[in-house]
């Protein structure tokens, strides 16, 4: 148990004066003196709240009250400072930890204000204001650990303990107050889930709690509101009647704004975050999510703008410090247009890039030419045309991505979408060589069609499940693949039903159940194209809106109701996968018995149990596939032309494994299977682009089948990784240019390789190739 904590953040800050609006408490405190004080500032009268504030201050002698006091008047270094003193003074009352720790919230310190929850927890274990706050700490992360602190609050309607020095009031008192914030917490989530149902009917209950212990209900009409302006509505009678109680209620409009962006519609929010800070000024918590939404939208000058003014009045929001940071990094990037002027009868550039100037001459290639392609696809396939520039940004430092997606729910590490605009990990933010950037950009790129074709209405799990489908479909690595772990989520029922499969995004209750609906929404969208028709899934898409949800889009569209539904797609895994799941075991005993075969160098052993889980399930192509280790075991049998074939099996049913690939293309191509050697280690361009020799062999491949022009990206690529050897660099390309023709831009480059190497043959030879003819022709 810890007297004292100290906060670097807390020892720096003071504004002074009454800043930002202190979080209402309801009922934590009870004090006469500041509950004056408070129902001044929540009704909006900040004058003379700020006041009543500097009297108690002069008044009190209990050193929680002082520490309430200086928090609302902007004041949280003083305020640290009582709340120590309190707790000095009281080491055993909780509630004067709680409120401590809500100031620690308050300031951005949630690790050290989920430790003091614990402690007060630890003095009083029914004390419900710690468990909320505990809870309300852990759900800001979206994690499901948040329920075991607040279901006990949510099924004891007593709390215990206030912030006053007498002890009557700390045992055995009846209070609504934590019940209340656990009500709200509970509604606050199941809206991020998009329940809408269950907000509804939490709202109630807390409508019911507050009304009768006469609590103050702002935050339950900013809910209310958030309903009614997420179903289409232009206003709500909740707002009006929010702003008549405090006419500077800002998280009217700021708590909608919230739930706009986690929905995917951030032009919306942001409208509404510039509404809130009309009517607040001083929420800078408010200006910076505007300031992060505007970035989402692109508006980069006013995003910057905003979060330059919340920095200057509030220096340690680390959302502010980061963003503005990554802001800063973009000073290293560049902005490329596809094409560099619009097309006639277009009035937007296709595509705009914005890349690592040290990166923008080795990816931009690769992302034009799969970007572009995915783009064609897609308008044809979901029947809409983009109606502004796709932009698509890659950072190299995977901290500046995380930054740049900071507070989305339930996102993988590689790449996010806000609509027009999506942000990915390049190559380089990664040391794992596997990292698949091609299958991030399609990914990626197929939520801007499924979100702007719905208007930003269609619900993440279809999203999500058409992006893997497409992955599946046409991506730069074709073929269904599901991880193991997926089989065993199936095989121990734990995919959800349709209608609540958004639910294993944004909470999940179980390690990997994230992963598991990725998949699970592939497979439901593989189910409809498949047993259904593409042509349903399409028009699935389209079936949503802002009062559709899932049940009802299926049923207008399929003509089945969710139940009907699950019960089809389950027959459909089973059909699919049930043989595979019923010797799910046999598979992974197999398949560990070859690797451990294979490591033992008994390729005989390895061999036959690796072909046993082949047989088993053909189509595992995931890293630990036993195609990987057939494979080798072949090759340590020096049965070359055994482990061509299992590779190319692997490669076909869209397998990766960047070494492996390799040695089939090299084999391939001695082999004389040319083309197909060249689509094998293309592939591998959206993996490993960073490789110099796979752009040499590559592009020396491609020239000698007379594709000079696909060579040359290969070649300038790899100049522009600034080889260890440029002068061989050089002259590939002085040889591709002098292929096609260009007789000036093959003599620039052999001069530059023969100043890099004068004594070079091969340059030496072309450039008098290239000579000659002017010679004889000055002659």
């Amino acid at each position: 148990m810890r007297a004292e904590i100290l906060l670097p953040v807390l020892l720096l800050v003071a504004f002074g004066g009454l800043a930002e609006a202190r979080p209402m408490h309801y009922g934590a405190v009870q004090d006469p003196g500041l509950g004056e004080c408070d129902a001044l500032a929540w009704r909006g009268r900040r004058e003379d709240a700020a006041g009543c504030y500097r009297a108690l201050q002069r008044s009190t002698p209990d050193p929680a009250i002082q520490a309430e006091a200086a928090w609302a008047l902007g004041d949280p270094r003083e305020a640290n400072y009582w709340f120590q003193e309190a707790v000095r003074q009281r080491p055993d009352d909780a509630i004067v930890r709680v409120r401590w720790g809500d100031l620690y919230t308050d300031t951005y310190q949630n690790e050290e204000a989920l430790k003091l929850y614990r402690e007060a927890l630890d003095l009083d274990p029914e004390n419900t204001y710690a468990g909320v706050g505990a809870a309300r700490v852990l759900s800001e992360n979206f994690l499901t650990e948040s329920w075991q602190y607040l279901r006990p609050v949510l099924e004891n309607e007593h709390s215990h303990g206030h912030t006053v020095p007498d002890a009557e009031h700390s045992r055995d008192h009846t209070h609504a107050g934590a019940r209340l914030q656990a009500i709200l917490l509970q509604a606050w989530m199941a809206l991020e889930s998009d329940d809408r149902a269950e907000t509804l009917r939490t709202l109630d209950a807390a409508t019911v709690v507050a009304t009768d212990a006469g609590l103050p209900q702002l935050e339950i009409y900013a809910l209310r509101a958030a309903l009614d302006l997420l179903d289409g509505a232009g206003d709500s009678p909740w707002i009006s009647r929010a702003l008549t109680e405090n006419p500077a209620f800002g998280e009217i409009y700021a708590t909608p704004a919230h739930f706009f962006w986690i929905n995917h519609r951030y032009r919306e929010s942001v409208g509404l975050y510039e509404k809130a800070l009309a009517l607040a000024p001083e929420n800078r918590k408010a200006q910076v999510e505007l300031g992060i939404n505007l970035l989402r939208d692109n508006r980069v000058t006013e995003a910057r703008r905003h979060l330059e003014d919340a920095y200057a009045a509030d220096p340690f929001n680390p959302k502010t410090v980061n963003t503005l940071r990554l802001l800063d990094t973009l000073d290293d990037f560049v902005l490329l247009n596809v094409p560099e002027q619009p097309e006639p009868g277009r009035e937007f550039p296709q595509l705009s890039l914005r890349m690592h100037k040290q990166e923008s001459a080795i990816l931009g290639a690769y992302v034009r030419e799969l970007a572009g392609r995915g783009i064609e696809l897609f308008s044809k396939s979901y029947r809409f045309q983009p109606r502004e520039t796709i932009v698509v940004e890659i950072y190299p430092n995977h901290e500046d991505f995380v930054v740049r997606t900071v507070g989305m729910p339930g996102l993988g590490i590689l790449g996010a979408t806000f609509g027009y605009l999506f942000a990915m990990d390049s190559p380089t933010a990664h040391s794992d060589s596997e990292y698949h950037w091609g299958t991030t950009l399609w990914h990626e790129l197929a939520h801007v069609f499924t979100l702007e074709a719905s208007r930003h209405t269609v619900p993440r799990w279809f999203s999500e499940g058409v992006s893997v489908f497409e992955e599946w479909r046409d991506g730069p690595v074709p073929g269904i693949r599901i991880p193991v772990d997926v089989f065993h989520a199936i095989a121990d029922d734990k995919l959800l039903p349709v209608a609540e499969l958004n639910q294993g995004f944004i909470r999940p209750s179980y390690e990997g159940q994230v992963q598991v609906s990725y998949i699970q929404a592939g497979l439901v969208c593989e189910f409809i194209s498949r047993e259904l028709g593409f042509e349903k899934l399409v028009d699935l898409l389209y079936a949503f809106d802002y009062r559709v949800d899932t049940a009802q889009a299926i049923e207008t569209t399929l003509g089945i109701d969710t139940a009907e539904f699950d019960r089809r797609f389950q027959a459909f895994l089973d059909r699919e996968y049930g043989g595979f799941i019923f010797k799910l075991d046999l598979w992974s005993k197999a398949r560990e018995m070859a690797g451990s075969a294979l490591e033992g160098s008994d390729w005989e052993g390895a061999v036959e149990y690796a072909e046993k889980a082949i047989a088993i399930h053909p189509d595992y192509v995931e890293a630990d596939s036993p195609y990987l280790i057939l494979a080798r075991a072949h090759a340590g049998r020096d049965d070359q032309q055994a482990q061509v074939e299992v590779l190319r099996t692997f490669w076909r049913k869209g397998g990766y494994a960047p070494e492996a690939l390799r040695e089939l293309a090299i084999r391939l191509h001695a082999q004389n299977a040319v083309e197909e050697a060249i689509q094998v280690l293309r592939s591998l361009n959206h993996v490993r682009p960073f490789d110099e020799e796979l752009h040499a062999l590559l592009g020396d491949w491609l020239l000698q089948q007379d594709r000079a022009r696909e060579a040359l990206v290969e070649f300038e690529v790899l100049l522009a990784l600034e080889p260890h050897d440029r002068a061989m660099a050089n002259y590939q390309l002085a040889r591709t240019w002098h292929v096609l023709g260009e007789a000036e831009k093959a003599r620039k480059y052999l001069l530059e390789t023969l100043d890099i190497a004068p004594h070079y043959r091969p340059a030496q030879k072309l450039l008098l190739e290239l000579t000659q003819p002017e010679t004889r022709m000055t002659n």
